[in-house]
């Protein structure tokens, strides 16, 4: 079993050289989702990638959110090292979000986003060797986005589509705690 376990680790691409590259996180955000947990990888000092879940609802009213984030980090502050690092970093966002309520009955309703827009922030690597970040980090309104409703006042159910280009929404901003535990 252990040698087709190395077997797969060898020709998966799986690097497991690079320590603590993995994080676990939490977020706070100014919008309807108030919270959320995140994935984040970095790879090397150049580039991270984020998968965000939010908006966890179960119940008579359910609802999920989905994230995808690709960020480019760029060293630009100086600082002593006993201080941290703190890399700036933007890219490309696009989100999905669901919900559904009413189980079926008149008054039910259920709904689908999709939202691309661009986020930008810094981050500060905490100087202790337990690897920690903290983010603040600003999302542009979307720049592209896609949202279906579905509602069933009495009877048929009632779909409206409504797809649109061009800077929609307000401006978001969430604050990231991350923790690299492998």
């Amino acid at each position: 079993m252990k040698k087709i376990f190395f077997f797969l680790v060898l020709f998966s691409g799986i690097s497991f050289a690079q320590a603590n590259s993995n994080a676990l996180g939490l977020f706070l955000h100014n919008d309807a989702n108030n919270w959320g947990v995140d994935f984040k990888h970095l790879d090397g000092d150049k580039n991270a990638w984020n998968i965000y879940l939010s908006d966890l609802r179960f119940g008579d009213v359910s609802a999920v959110g989905l994230g995808f984030g690709y960020h480019f980090l760029y060293n630009v502050i100086k600082a002593d090292a006993s201080a941290g690092r703190f890399p700036l970093y933007w890219g490309p966002n696009i989100g999905f979000g669901y919900w559904s309520g009413g189980s079926g009955k008149p008054g039910s309703f259920s709904g689908l986003d999709v939202g691309v827009n661009l986020a930008g922030g810094v981050s500060w690597f905490l100087p202790t060797s337990f690897k920690m970040d903290f983010s603040i980090e600003l999302l542009s309104p979307s720049l592209g986005h896609w949202h279906e409703s579905r509602k069933q006042p009495e009877g048929d159910w009632e779909t409206n589509s409504n797809p649109a280009f061009g800077l929609k929404g307000t401006l978001g901003f969430r604050i990231l705690f991350h923790a690299y535990l492998f």
